[in-house]
């Protein structure tokens, strides 16, 4: 069974994010093993900067990525359509081994080392999402990828 880590800085707040992303993670449950991990928000002072802010939340998402590939979602990533994130999944979770890692950044994005270190940088959008909605769309978007990739009637 193909493994998918989400790592994304924050958790979900609201009740109705947790219970679209439990929607989806079981949706997905019969394509892949979903993990989902909290990086905290940086905790510094009020006059820290955003690269600051980065910096702190970048250095504990690289400690949490281990082995395998990765996807830094970024706004200046690379924006695909379904059929294409379906092949570019299909071609990263059957050809690598181990875990493949999606990365959301917190309000002010990701830090530029956590961007260069990724295999792909990919974009959902060029609109700006909570990293909440993203976990959400990103869970969907994986649920239609592998629907596509099976043939099945949720892409049409």
């Amino acid at each position: 069974m193909r493994k998918i880590r989400i790592v994304a800085v924050g958790k979900d707040k609201e009740s109705w994010v947790a219970d679209g992303v439990a929607h989806y993670r079981k949706l997905l449950s019969r394509y892949a093993s979903i993990e989902l991990e909290s990086v905290a928000k940086a905790r510094l002072s009020a006059s820290a900067t955003p690269d600051e802010i980065r910096k702190t939340e970048g250095q504990a998402i690289l400690r949490m990525v281990q082995g395998g590939a990765t996807v830094a979602l970024s706004d200046a990533g690379r924006r695909m359509t379904s059929s294409e994130f379906a092949r570019a999944l299909d071609n990263l979770t059957s050809h690598q081994r181990g875990v493949l890692t999606f990365i959301i950044g917190g309000p002010h994005g990701l830090d530029p080392k956590v961007i260069s270190q990724a295999d792909t940088v990919l974009s959902l959008s060029p609109l700006t999402f909570s990293h909440q909605i993203v976990r959400l769309v990103l869970l969907e978007q994986l649920y239609r990828a592998f629907t596509i990739l099976e043939g099945g009637d949720y892409h049409k």
